[in-house]
């Protein structure tokens, strides 16, 4: 139970912080740890086997979404870099 209410505490921090930021590269860490904290969250409510495959499943694309988050802040750097 308190596993469950420091993550969500967390991933509505997060939520929060998503929400006021105005910069785009800040946004896209929270959306991450958003991803990961839903992920944590299914495996810490649903302890059954199928809960289980669907954390993990939710996990990888939680990690897919990470690369890709990576990727386009690294792409806009590389975008404010070259037009500066």
């Amino acid at each position: 139970m308190l596993e469950e209410t420091i993550i969500s505490a967390i991933i509505i921090y997060m939520g929060l912080r998503l929400f006021i930021t105005q910069d785009r590269l800040e946004k896209m860490p929270y959306l991450n740890v958003i991803n990961f904290g839903v992920a944590a969250i299914i495996t810490l409510l649903n302890p059954s086997p199928l809960g289980a495959v669907t954390s993990m499943i939710y996990f990888i694309m939680a990690t897919v979404a990470a690369n890709a988050i990576s990727f386009t802040v690294d792409k806009i750097r590389e975008i404010k870099h070259d037009n500066d």
